[in-house]
């Protein structure tokens, strides 16, 4: 009877360990398994140094175990592309998010296509739409010119005759960059439909108290509009997010707004006259 008894409490002892075994030996696998699964992962085909932008020439997506993945690591090549490199990293490296420098203000020199310019306007609140302008939206820039032809001097002060004033169309549909120091793009698209960002639940955008707007420009354009900041007043007006057409606009003068027909200046004499009596005829 003893004999018997210990023979069965040995079977399930053995039934017991083999049971064990196996549900290690599935954990066990089951944790080697996920380890090993691939995953996509952006790394580096070339040497990259500090502060360059990437491109799809400079990385490729490989699969690599999930054991081996980085922290941060980056398996999408979109998510990549344009992002500026902060540390040096060697060929073959992954690209994670601690190796790239966030967007925004530190980013801006790399997000200025080739041979497009940067440059900074000062504005207040009526030049600058009322602090409604956002990085993203697209402007025209009005500049209102003086002239006149200096006539002589009064109390110490230079007088002008023939004075008028004009207005020109600088330049039309220049994108803005960065509004007050702040480059990061709000939500909306230039076909427009989507909402500013800082907008209330009730529709009620926040207004900013803006003193520099950043635009895009070509290098000719830079030259016209830092010369025309300097001899005269522009405003800028803020374009739909659907309408990026120009428009032909001419020189407007007070006479040319207000109608005002100039008055036909009289000769002396007909000019055939003028012309008979001068000497040599």
């Amino acid at each position: 009877m003893k004999g018997r008894m210990g023979l069965v409490v040995s079977l399930a002892a053995g039934v017991f360990a083999v049971i064990a075994i196996m549900l290690y030996l599935n954990a066990r696998e089951k944790e080697l398994l996920q380890q090993s699964a691939l995953q996509d992962v952006v790394v580096t085909t070339k040497d990259v140094l500090e502060n360059t932008p990437l491109d799809e020439r400079m990385i490729q997506t490989i699969q690599v175990p999930r054991k081996y993945l980085q922290p941060g690591a980056i398996g999408k090549p979109g998510e990549v592309v344009g992002r500026v490199v902060a540390v040096p990293m060697p060929r073959g490296s992954q690209v994670t998010g601690q190796n790239l420098l966030a967007g925004g203000r530190e980013s801006l020199a790399f997000n200025v296509p080739r041979g497009m310019r940067a440059v900074t306007l000062a504005v207040d609140d009526v030049t600058g739409v009322g602090g409604q302008l956002r990085a993203g939206n697209f402007i025209d820039v009005i500049g209102v010119f003086e002239y006149g032809v200096p006539s002589g001097t009064q109390g110490g002060q230079i007088t002008y005759s023939q004075e008028r004033t004009e207005a020109i169309t600088i330049a039309q549909n220049v994108q803005i960059v960065s509004v007050g120091g702040e480059s990061a793009p709000p939500p909306t698209s230039r076909l427009g439909g989507a909402t500013e960002e800082g907008a209330s639940a009730g529709g009620t955008a926040t207004l900013l108290s803006v003193t520099s707007v950043t635009l895009l420009l070509t290098p000719a354009q830079v030259q016209e509009l830092v010369l025309a900041q300097q001899i005269g007043a522009l405003t800028l007006s803020l374009r739909s997010g659907i309408d990026s057409a120009p428009v032909d606009l001419q020189r407007l003068d007070e006479n040319m707004f207000l109608k005002i027909p100039m008055p036909l200046k009289p000769r002396a004499q007909p000019a055939w006259r003028e012309m008979r009596g001068s000497p040599g005829r």
